[in-house]
């Protein structure tokens, strides 16, 4: 009988026991020593399986990986690079917005100085001429001495008003250098 228990082995049994545990013993072995003499086994089997025909599709080399790494990454700097410039794009139409408003505040500030400098202009025309219908009444004796006096360009708008058989008078009275002086301002040759 005991012969018998011997031979009632299972076949699958015995194959697992006989072909499988020292096959597995022998690759592990294997890969221990391949190891040990500096060879990289896994990258091997990784090229190996990346360029047969049906594991190609379930493996993925480490240069994929890195490719999809890198491609990951490179897609989150574009993802925020342009959020970033949509930001500035944003930021800077409003800039403009800003610019145009206040160059449209400009033009109403120059306009208004323009038209108070032409008030001014005027206001400043109608004391001349008034100031040089004074003088035409004075005598020359008197009006000389006082346009002597006065700030140049002030005096010359008031004789440029005045009639010209009176400026002659005024000016004879004045002080020579005085005289040519203003003369020469009045008639644009200084």
């Amino acid at each position: 009988m005991a012969k018998k228990k011997e031979n009632n082995h299972n076949p699958v049994q015995w194959f697992f026991l006989v072909i499988v545990v020292p096959t597995v013993f022998a690759l592990t072995l294997l890969l221990v020593v391949l190891i040990f003499m500096g060879v990289n086994v896994f990258q091997k089997a990784e090229d190996v399986a990346s360029k047969t025909p049906l594991l190609s599709q379930w493996v993925s080399t480490t240069e994929e990986k890195d490719a999809r790494r890198e491609t990951d990454r490179l897609e989150a700097v574009i993802s925020e690079n342009d959020s970033e410039i949509e930001q500035l794009e944003s930021e800077n139409n409003d800039k403009k917005a800003t610019i145009e408003e206040l160059n449209q505040t400009i033009e109403k500030l120059e306009a208004r100085l323009d038209s108070a400098a032409e008030d001014a202009s005027e206001e400043n025309t109608d004391r001349v001429a008034e100031m040089a219908r004074s003088f035409q009444e004075m005598d020359e004796e008197e009006a000389a001495p006082i346009i002597e006096n006065m700030d140049e360009t002030l005096a010359i708008e008031l004789l440029e008003k005045i009639k010209s058989d009176q400026r002659g008078a005024i000016l004879g009275v004045m002080d020579a250098e005085t005289a040519a002086e203003l003369t020469g301002l009045i008639t644009g040759s200084r």
